[in-house]
């Protein structure tokens, strides 16, 4: 009785096992990950048919789907951005698997981005996934900048960026807040820092706040991206004017490096594609070569340490042509070398959820090399530059945040050189100037800087938000302290119409040759410029389409104690101006296509005491941009640019005399800038096209300038006594042709 017992109870345990088997719940752990890229894809909804079951993908793409009861199941993957994912699974028990998800439009597109809740209004951001894909941006996001509003066209192959009718140099270079010498290669075909390492540029014009200075134009400041991937990724391009390649691999345990480089031969290509073009007189070979590194790891909890370094190095070599062989000084071989490094360590410590510190240093050196047949100039500069920002959320209503930003300098230079009369921009020639020789050691430069910028909001519900800064300056080399009061404000009129007004007084120190005590003006004061701001910005999102909006806005600024070249004391304070402009921009997106525009009227002046108000060089009474891109099926993008912009000025002389002992015609100018050439007109076409596998991605992108070969005018050439002049023609059309893979 016993056996059979036993016996009756082990059947009725395997038959529940049987029917437990038969019901065991099986779990799916797993990853989703972008297909071609390999990046995790975060915060992602993943649901399960027919069990119904649904998981959230967290920070690294990693997900858990457990208790599932079915054995035939469907994962489903539908999020915007993203062509859905539907994929049927059997399960014979737990499953451990990688997904991959392809993105709908991997050659998306943005324009600008700008947000309410930053502390300065006049701001503009771009990402560089967007700038990138603009027509002739050469794929390099920085150069996106020419196409924003108030953005001055520079003639012809240049690295200045003007602003709003001020001069070149009133406009400051930042990587992460640390002044650089410049922010594009020559000719401004490229930028200085790796596209692949940059998140994206700010750029600010007239009423910036009080956090940067120095500037009277604005300023462009790069930021960095932060480097957190968890595998080894890169990639590498060629294309006809450069190439380069960036690798990011994890370091330790909690360690991050990225490395990127990339090196020119642009002058070559040109010459040989334009060696047979009589309207371009191409002599003139420029290349160069950079390399941006970023480090990045927590080092506790709350503190964070980032290391970025770039170098750069540019060098521009040619034979002067006929035309300047006429000047005794300028036969034989010209060189020109410019480059500089910076070692930039940030730390950045998260006291609480409300209140963050970050501090950070550059270290860097700068040097200038140019031969001009005798003639030379050489600098070196030892640089250290030193930010430090403490920010703190007080309440809902109150943010204040305060802050250093120095810049410390020693500089040794020697020079053998003419005096230099480029008046109205007709030069003199050189051989006619009297040389002046230096050999300067370690001629210091202290820039001290210390600012305040709260934003204020009155309450929750209160539409107003304000924006007041104060910001002091000392220039150590001219002793002179400036104080400068910056006011923004914000109304919010309707939900999706904003009113916005910002200004104040603005100061830069000036150059070194400026305030020499040998070839200078000691005595010179920091010339000054009062900006002021009133816009409104509309939300089109509503009535058009996601992401859509537009913009417009009046800008005014006056400057006062201009420096200016003077006979008794080498310069002098006597210079004045204005400048004054209406700026718009509209961005429309309606799937597949998108839409940018802007359009800028302005006019600026200069005055002295020689001379009633004069058009100022760089003013540009309209400037038009148009964007239009579509996104096809295939990965396939074809976008083009059109831009009009009122012609250069230049200065006619109305006469020449003779120069019998240097065998030179020496100029006479008259009226300065008196002539407007010819219209500046040009189309861009730019063809994108993207292989997206499991793993990697293949690019090939077009990138043509002046598609309609269109003959611009960029500035006159005069014959030896100035009597007959020809124009200076603008590139012809240009093609940048490349490939790109990313892993």
């Amino acid at each position: 009785m016993t056996g059979k017992f036993f016996h009756l109870s082990l059947f009725f345990i395997s038959v529940l096992l049987c029917a437990g088997n038969a019901h065991a719940a099986f779990q799916i752990e797993g990853k989703l990950l972008i297909k071609g890229t390999s990046d995790p894809l975060p915060e992602a909804n993943i649901f399960l048919l027919p069990d119904k079951l649904k998981v959230t993908t967290d920070s690294d793409g990693s997900f858990l789907i457990e208790g599932i009861e079915s054995s035939q199941v469907t994962l489903i993957v539908n999020t915007p951005g993203y062509q859905k994912l539907e994929e049927s699974l059997a399960l014979e028990g737990d499953l451990k698997r990688t997904f991959r998800i392809e993105p709908t439009a991997a050659l998306d597109y943005e324009t600008t981005i700008q947000s309410s809740e930053d502390r300065d209004q006049v701001k503009r951001t771009l990402s560089k996934k967007s700038a990138a894909l603009q027509p002739g941006a050469g794929s390099d996001p920085i150069r996106a900048v020419q196409n924003l509003p108030g953005v001055n066209r520079a003639q012809g192959f240049t690295s200045q960026v003007i602003i709003q009718g001020s001069a070149p140099e009133d406009t400051r270079y930042t990587i992460d807040g640390h002044e650089i010498p410049l922010i594009f290669h020559f000719g401004g075909l490229s930028s200085v820092f790796n596209p692949d390492l940059t998140e994206s540029f700010d750029f600010l014009s007239a009423g910036y706040q009080s956090n940067y200075g120095r500037a009277m134009g604005g300023l462009l400041n790069l930021n960095t991206r932060d480097v957190k991937n968890k595998r080894i990724k890169g990639s590498a391009f060629i294309d006809t004017f450069n190439s380069g390649a960036t690798i990011e691999t994890p370091v330790g345990e909690k360690g991050q490096l990225a490395v990127g480089g990339r090196i020119s031969y642009v002058g070559q290509v040109l010459k040989a594609i334009f060696k047979d073009n009589e309207d371009f007189a191409l002599t003139v070979a420029p290349s160069y070569g950079d390399l941006s590194v970023i480090y990045q790891r927590p080092l506790s909890s709350r503190l964070d340490f980032k290391w970025v370094m770039i170098g750069s190095q540019d060098s521009l070599d040619f034979v002067a042509n006929n035309a300047l062989g006429n000047d005794p000084a300028l036969r034989g071989n010209f060189s020109n070398k410019i480059g500089f490094f910076r070692i930039i360590p940030e730390f950045q410590w998260t006291h609480s959820a409300r209140s963050k510190t970050k501090f950070s240093v550059g270290f860097g050196r700068d040097f200038i090399n140019t031969d001009i047949g005798s003639n030379y100039f050489n600098l070196r500069t030892l640089t250290t530059t030193v930010r430090a920002e403490n920010r703190t959320r007080v309440d809902d209503t109150l943010t204040l945040a305060y802050g250093m930003d120095h810049r410390f300098a020693s500089a040794d230079v020697s020079f053998r050189l003419p005096v230099f009369n480029n008046e109205g921009g007709v030069a003199n020639p050189l051989s006619v100037g009297e040389s002046r020789n230096a050999d300067l050691k370690q001629v210091p430069s202290n820039l001290i800087g210390l600012y305040f910028n709260p934003v204020y909001k009155p309450s929750l519900d209160s539409p107003w938000t304000f924006y007041p800064g104060f910001r002091i300056d000392y220039f150590a080399q001219i002793s002179d302290l400036k104080l400068g009061p910056r006011l923004g404000a914000r109304y919010q009129l309707l939900p999706d119409l904003a009113l916005n007004a910002a200004g104040g007084l603005y100061a830069q120190p000036p150059r070194e040759q400026e305030s020499s005590a040998s070839f200078g003006n000691p005595d010179i004061r920091a010339p000054e410029c009062w900006h002021i701001k009133l816009g409104a910005n509309k939300d089109l999102s509503a009535s058009w389409s996601r992401g859509s909006e537009a913009y417009t806005g009046f800008f005014g600024r006056w400057f006062r104690n201009l420096i200016i070249p003077d006979i008794r004391t080498n310069f002098s304070n006597l210079g004045s101006g204005q400048a004054i402009g209406w700026e718009n921009s509209v961005k429309y997106n309606f799937e597949p296509w998108n839409f940018f525009g802007s359009y800028t009227l302005s006019r600026s002046t200069r005055e002295d005491p020689n001379r009633a108000s004069y058009l100022y060089q760089f003013d540009q009474t309209h400037f038009l941009t148009l964007i239009a891109g579509v996104n096809l099926k295939g990965n396939w993008r074809i976008s083009s640019r059109f831009r009009y912009v009122t012609g250069p000025l230049d200065t006619i002389p109305i006469g020449a005399v003779g120069d019998l002992d240097n065998d030179v015609f020496i100029p006479i100018r008259g009226n300065l800038f008196n002539q407007r050439l010819d219209a500046f007109t040009m189309l861009d076409l730019r063809i994108d096209k993207k292989w997206i596998y499991e793993t990697w991605s293949l690019s090939l992108y077009l990138d043509i300038l002046n598609v309609l070969n269109r003959q611009n005018t960029e500035g006159l050439q005069f014959s030896y006594d100035y009597s007959l002049s020809e124009p200076v023609r603008g590139f012809p059309i240009l093609p940048t042709f490349g490939l790109k893979g990313e892993f």
